[in-house]
Parts: structure tokens; sequence; C-alpha cells
């Protein structure tokens, strides 16, 4: 499938560094914008017309992946914090063999199982419903919902991989299914802090995971 990229990525750094794309490429995401007399009830509304739209997907059965049980590694997302360690919010969708794959990834690898359970607060946000959240922003809980989320982070495929800080604030995105070695040398690049300092929409900080990714063998670097 064609690859939709977030508009904080520079187009050449972000064909090197993923090659591998989500199930949803064209599916646009709206804020949902509600009158606050009338919150409660256009939330329900919303809902129900966000449950019908799903996320385009691979219609194919070998892409149909046995499901999972990581509620050791996902944390409940009607708290969305860091709780003291680095933060990752997945965006997935339903019927989304891409996510099936991530999400059997984690299962399956238990160095990359025990790195996120142990070093990271993970939490994974189904795109293809609207839920009501508390997100703490600047140490103080926001009542925002999924598809404000989606917007924020300009999330336009699935998976989509946010990797935050301590504070939650984000230190780059992920577009697309990331292989397992990808996602440990990920992982290592943010507990490295080779990132602080950098900047991410100006492409500092992919150009930095990017040599990252080459110093570890995840790319080669093209002569």
């Amino acid at each position: 499938m064609k690859k939709t990229l977030s508009k904080v990525f520079t187009g050449l750094l972000i064909a090197t560094l993923f090659l591998l794309t989500g199930c949803d490429e064209k599916t646009s995401v709206k804020t949902v914008k509600e009158a606050p007399a009338k919150q409660e009830t256009v939330n329900k509304k919303v809902e129900k017309r966000v449950e019908k739209k799903k996320f385009q997907t691979v219609k194919n059965d070998k892409n149909k992946l046995p499901k999972v049980d990581l509620s050791d590694v996902f944390k409940d997302t009607a708290m969305i914090k860091p709780e003291g360690k680095y933060m990752i919010i997945i965006f997935e969708a339903e019927d989304c063999p891409y996510c099936a794959k991530l999400e059997l990834d984690i299962h399956n690898n238990k160095k990359l199982h025990d790195e996120l359970k142990n070093d990271f607060t993970v939490y994974s946000l189904n795109a293809s419903k609207n839920r009501m959240h508390k997100l703490m922003h600047e140490g103080k809980p926001m009542d925002v919902d999924t598809r404000t989320l989606i917007d924020i982070y300009s999330v336009t495929s699935t998976p989509t991989l946010i990797f935050a800080d301590k504070n939650g604030k984000s230190i780059f995105i992920v577009p697309g299914y990331m292989p397992q070695k990808q996602f440990l040398a990920t992982l290592e690049f943010v507990k490295s802090g080779l990132w602080l300092g950098k900047d991410r929409k100006n492409g500092e900080v992919y150009k930095t995971l990017k040599d990252f990714y080459i110093k570890k063998g995840i790319i080669k670097e093209k002569k």
C-alpha cells in the first residue's frame, strides 16, 4: 500500500527510515468540535459514527493473525500519563493486520515484551472507536477524546507509534509497522537520550535516529 506520512516528517528521511507501511494510508481524521452544553449528547452521536467508520485494511485471509493478551504491557487508557517512564502511545485499528503483527511480535519476543513492560509506559488506542481519556498535560489532567488525539498527532495510518519523554512530550513519531529488531533499536535510542536538544519539526531527531539505525545495522548507509 501507498504510505501517507505525517506532515512533520521530511520525505527523503522517512523513506530511508521506515520502509514498511501501516494499514490505512488514506483515511482522513478530523477533530470533533462540541458545544459545551451538549457535549455528552454529541459524544454519544460521534461515538456511534466512529464505530461504523473503519480504517481501510488489507482484506486478505493470509494477514489474519491470532489475537494475543498484552494486558500486562498496555495500560488502561482512561488515564494517559508517563508514570515516571518514557511513554509510548500506539494507535491501532480493528482488522488491521500490521497492528496484529506488531502485537504478536511484542508477545513472542521476550526481550521486546519485558523492555516495554518494565522500562516504558505503553498505551494502545483503538482508532476505530472514539473514547474519552484523561491526558496528563503539563502535570494536569485534560479531558480529550480519541479522535482529538488522532488529530493532535496527525495519525493517518495504523499502527502509528508516538514516543514521548518522561513528561509526556512527544520525541518523535513512527508511522507504520516496525520489525522487532528495529523496534528494539528504537527503544534503545529513546533511553540513550541522543535525541535531547534535537528539534523534531526540522528533522534533527529523525536524522539522529537514522544515524543510530546505521550504527546498529538496521539500515545501510548510502554511498
